[in-house]
């Protein structure tokens, strides 16, 4: 799924809609990825925390770089690889839109 120019992406992380479906796309040392917005306990949406993600549902905290879980179990957001083409972004996302 094409996400759009590489240099259209400033801010990280930087939210993405793909349809119905909302994601981050984070950026660190090995790349990019994005990740859902969608809490991997109970379904709840995961929001910009500010410092990093979180479910305010049950207060569970995600890393910025790649969705784990910083304050409790172990659990990470669901996230899909990013590749850069012709400097475009594409995300291998399972989802039709």
């Amino acid at each position: 799924m094409d996400l759009g120019l590489e240099t259209g992406f400033e801010k990280f992380p930087a939210p993405v809609e793909l349809g119905d479906y909302s994601f981050f796309l984070v950026k660190n040392k090995q790349g990019y990825k994005l990740l859902s917005n969608i809490c991997p306990h109970h379904g709840s949406e995961v929001i910009d925390w500010g410092t990093c993600f979180m479910c305010p549902d049950h207060g569970w905290r995600f890393e910025y770089e790649g969705g784990e879980c910083v304050n409790g179990p172990n659990a990470r957001m669901w996230s899909y690889e990013v590749t850069v083409q012709d400097g475009h972004l594409h995300a291998d996302v399972p989802i039709e839109l």
